[in-house]
C-alpha cells in the first residue's frame, strides 16, 4: 500500500481539470461543521480521497493518515538520532573522563575472547557514546536508534560480496600540496596529541630550526600531563598526477615524507672553510633530537605514520626505537650505499633489525643493508615489515580510518595506553605482501653473515659469480675502498654497543668522513681515490675551526603568500613585480597575448610603466657602452639577445619574414609592436630595448 499512497501524495492536483472544475461540489457535499484551518485540510484530504479512490486507486483513508504519522514520527527520531551522533563528545569531560574505564573492560573482554574486527570496536563505541546521551543529554529510544543506525549502514555498503577484496587497493588522489602556518602543527585533545610537518613544497627538509622546532612540540608534550600519546604524521611531498594514464602495472614513487637534513641546502651555501663546522652544527641539532628522545624518563607513546619515502639520514624520527611505528604501500626506505655528505647507514636502525626476536632474521642482514647496491636498496612495506622495522601495515585508503581509532583508543591513560593504541591498529593491519629479501636470505646468511672480514666479504662474493654477486661488486668499484672497510667494522662494533653508543659511533663517523681527503675528492667530483686509513675514522673527532656555523633557513610559504605571488610575463617568465624586460617604450601590445595596457608604454601584463628614461625594468642598469643589461652582451651589430638573430636595419627586418623573434607571430608593419622593434625607427633590435 505504501506505493498507492506516496502516488496520491504525488499526484498533481492542481493541474487535473476535471479534479479542480469539480472539487466545488465536492467540498459542497461534505459537512461543514467550522471554519477552523484544520477543518478546511480534513474537508480537503477527504475530497482527494474521494476524487482518487473513484478514478485512480482505491484505498483506505484511516489506514493512509496512520502511514503518514509513521512517517512523521519517524522524522522526528532520526532528527534526533542525528543530534546524538554530532553531539561534541571529545569536548565533554564527563565522558572523556568516563571511557578510558570502559577501554579497560574491552580490554579484559579481548584478552579473553580474542581481538575484535573493526565493525565490533565501532558499534561498542556506538553503545558508549549513545548510552551517555541518553544518560546526559535527552531520552532516545536507543532499540529505535540502532535499528536505524544498522539499516543506514546496510544502505551505504557495496553490493559486491567480494568488495573487502578490492576496497583495500583503491587510491586516493594526490595529496593536497598547502603548507601550514608553521613547520610543525599542533593539535591537542585529551589523550593524543598529534604533530604534523607541514611543509610539503620545502619536501618537508629538515633544517636546524625546524628540528629544534620538533624537539620543543616534543618536549611540551611530554610534559603536559593531560596528553598520553604523540602522533606524528606527515603532510607528504606528492608528485602524482592524477589524469596520467598508464596501462603497465608498475609502481610509482611519487610520495616523500621529508628530502631529510639539510645537507646539501647548507653546503651550498657555505665557503670551504665554513663547510665541516656547518654541517657538524645541522648533524648535531638532529642527534641530540633522537638523544632526548631515546633518553625521556617514564617515556609517552610516539606512534609514527609513514606514507611515503622516509629519507635515511633522518630515519630515526619515523622509525626509531621504541616508536609505534604504521606504514602503507607507499612507504619506502633506500638502503642505497652511496657518497654523500653523510654517507654511514643509520647503524641503530641495523641493530634494531639484526636484534628482532620473533622470524629471526639471516645472519649478516645488518651487513648486507649497510653495503646494498642500488638494484637490492629498495625496502617497501613487505621489506620494512619483515626486518621489524614497522608494527602495522595499513593500506593508505584506510589510513585515516585507522589514524582515528587510534586516536580515540589513546585516551586511555597509562599503564594501558600501548594496549590500547595496539588494539586499534591491530584491527586495521592487513597483510603487505611477500618480501624480496626472502630470495637471497640464503646467500646473505653464507656470505655476509660468515665473512671474517672485509676482503673476506669480497671473496665470498667474487666466488658466488651470480648476477646479484656482481651487482654488488660493481657498485663497490664506485666507492672509495676505505669506507667500504669502515662501514664493515663499524657493523661488526655494533653488536657489542648500547642504543646510545651506537648513535655517537654513528654520529662521529660521518663527521670524520667529512675530514677526509675522499671527501674533498668527491666535491670536486674527483674518483681517483686516496686512501684514508681505517683507524683515522675510530680516533676521536678534533675540530679546531674557530668558524661560525652557516644555518640553511626553509621558507615556510602559506596559502596566504600563494594567493600574493606577483604576475608573471609570459615572454620571459619574469615576476611583474621585477618588470617586463621586454616591453615597447611606445607600443603597448603584447606580441604574445595580443593584449593592449590602456597604460600607454606600460607591460600588459605588470601594468609597470616606464618611470626612469634609459633604465632597464629588470636589472635598473644603465645603457653602457651598447651592453644588455640582461644578457651582458655587447651592441653586435643588433644581435638580438632572445633570438640571436641579426637585425641592423630594416631591409634585414624584412629577411626574417616579418615574424616577431619571441613569438613567431607574423608581423605586417612595423608598428605591430614587435618586443625587440622600435616604433618608427627601423634601427637594430638592440636599440629598442628600453635600457
Amino acid at each position: 500500500m505504501e506505493t498507492i499512497y506516496e502516488t496520491f501524495n504525488r499526484y498533481p492536483w492542481d493541474t487535473d481539470n476535471v479534479f479542480q472544475a469539480g472539487l466545488d461540489t465536492i467540498l459542497e457535499s461534505l459537512p461543514r461543521d467550522n471554519e477552523d484551518d484544520l477543518v478546511e485540510q480534513a474537508r480537503l484530504l477527504k475530497a482527494k480521497h474521494f476524487y482518487f479512490t473513484r478514478f485512480q486507486q482505491e484505498f483506505d483513508l484511516e489506514n493512509y493518515l496512520k502511514y503518514e504519522q509513521e512517517k512523521l514520527n519517524e522524522k522526528k527520531n532520526q532528527q534526533q538520532f542525528e543530534r546524538l551522533e554530532k553531539y561534541d563528545y571529545d569536548h565533554d569531560p564527563d565522558y572523556t573522563n568516563g571511557l578510558p574505564n570502559i577501554i579497560r573492560g574491552w580490554l579484559q573482554s579481548q584478552s579473553v575472547n580474542g581481538l575484535w574486527d573493526k565493525e565490533k570496536l565501532d558499534l561498542e563505541f556506538s553503545k558508549a557514546k549513545a548510552f551517555y546521551y541518553v544518560a546526559r543529554v535527552e531520552k532516545v529510544d536507543l532499540n529505535a536508534y540502532f535499528s536505524w543506525k544498522l539499516k543506514k549502514e546496510q544502505e551505504n555498503k557495496p553490493a559486491c560480496p567480494f568488495a573487502n577484496r578490492w576496497l583495500n587497493k583503491k587510491k586516493l588522489g594526490p595529496v593536497k600540496q598547502t603548507n601550514g602556518q608553521s613547520f610543525v602543527v599542533t593539535e591537542k585533545r585529551q589523550g593524543p596529541e598529534t604533530i604534523t610537518f607541514s611543509s610539503p613544497k620545502s619536501k618537508n627538509v629538515l633544517s636546524v630550526a625546524r628540528l629544534q622546532e620538533i624537539q620543543s612540540a616534543l618536549k611540551e608534550a611530554e610534559s603536559d600531563s593531560t596528553i598520553t600519546s604523540i602522533f606524528i604524521t606527515t603532510t607528504v611531498a606528492d608528485t602524482s598526477n592524477p589524469f596520467e594514464i598508464n596501462e603497465r602495472i608498475e609502481t610509482k614513487d611519487t610520495k616523500l615524507m621529508s628530502s631529510g637534513l639539510a645537507y646539501d641546502e647548507t653546503s651550498h651555501l657555505a665557503s670551504d672553510s665554513q663547510r665541516q663546522v656547518s654541517l657538524d652544527n645541522l648533524a648535531a641539532t638532529y642527534y641530540d633530537l633522537i638523544y632526548a628522545t631515546l633518553s625521556r624518563k617514564d617515556p609517552k607513546l610516539i606512534v609514527t605514520f609513514s606514507n611515503g619515502q622516509i629519507p635515511l639520514n633522518a630515519v630515526y624520527l619515523t622509525l626509531c626505537l621504541g616508536f609505534m611505528r604504521v606504514i602503507t604501500e607507499h612507504s619506502l626506505l633506500v638502503f642505497t650505499l652511496q657518497l654523500a655528505h653523510a654517507p654511514i647507514p643509520p647503524l641503530l636502525l641495523l641493530a634494531m633489525a639484526r636484534a628482532r626476536t620473533t622470524k629471526p632474521l639471516p645472519a649478516g642482514i645488518d651487513l648486507y643493508l649497510a653495503l646494498s647496491a642500488p638494484e637490492y636498496a629498495k625496502l617497501r612495506g613487505p621489506e620494512i615489515m619483515r626486518l621489524g622495522l614497522a608494527d602495522a601495515f595499513v593500506p593508505e585508503v584506510k589510513l585515516a580510518d585507522a589514524f582515528e581509532t587510534a586516536k580515540n583508543m589513546a585516551i586511555c591513560p597509562a599503564p594501558d595506553t600501548n594496549t590500547s593504541v595496539q588494539l586499534a591498529l591491530a584491527i586495521h593491519h592487513t597483510y603487505s605482501g611477500p618480501n624480496r629479501l626472502s630470495v637471497w636470505e640464503k646467500q646473505i646468511e653464507t656470505i655476509f653473515g660468515a665473512a671474517s672480514s672485509f676482503e673476506d666479504l669480497k671473496e665470498r662474493l667474487e666466488s658466488q659469480n651470480t648476477t646479484w654477486s656482481q651487482t654488488i661488486l660493481k657498485h663497490w668499484d664506485s666507492l672509495p675502498p676505505t669506507l667500504l672497510k669502515v662501514i664493515f667494522e663499524a657493523v661488526r662494533k655494533c653488536e657489542h654497543l648500547s642504543p646510545l653508543e651506537i648513535l655517537d659511533l654513528e654520529k662521529k663517523l660521518n663527521q670524520k668522513w667529512r675530514q677526509t681527503k675522499e671527501y674533498q675528492q668527491w666535491l670536486q667530483g674527483d674518483e681517483a681515490w686516496v686512501d684514508t686509513s681505517v683507524d683515522f675514522y675510530f680516533e676521536e673527532v678534533e675540530n679546531n675551526s674557530l668558524e661560525k656555523p652557516v644555518v640553511f633557513e626553509a621558507h615556510q610559504e602559506t596559502e596566504e603568500e600563494e594567493d600574493d605571488e606577483a604576475i608573471v610575463c609570459p615572454v620571459t617568465g619574469q615576476k611583474s613585480a621585477g618588470g617586463c624586460p621586454v616591453k615597447a617604450q611606445q607600443e603597448s601590445k603584447c606580441p604574445v597575448t595580443g593584449q593592449v595596457s590602456s597604460t600607454g608604454a606600460g607591460c600588459p601584463v605588470s601594468g609597470q610603466k616606464e618611470e626612469v628614461e634609459g633604465k632597464c625594468p629588470v636589472s635598473g642598469q644603465s645603457e653602457a657602452q651598447g651592453k644588455c643589461p640582461m644578457s651582458g652582451q655587447s651592441d653586435t651589430l643588433g644581435k638580438c639577445p632572445v633570438s640571436g638573430q641579426m637585425s641592423s636595419n630594416a631591409t634585414d627586418q624584412q629577411d626574417i619574414s616579418g615574424k616577431c623573434p619571441v613569438s613567431g607571430q607574423q608581423i605586417t608593419s612595423m608598428t605591430e609592436g614587435c618586443p625587440f622593434s622600435k616604433v618608427n625607427n627601423a634601427t637594430s633590435a638592440m636599440e629598442k630595448l628600453t635600457l
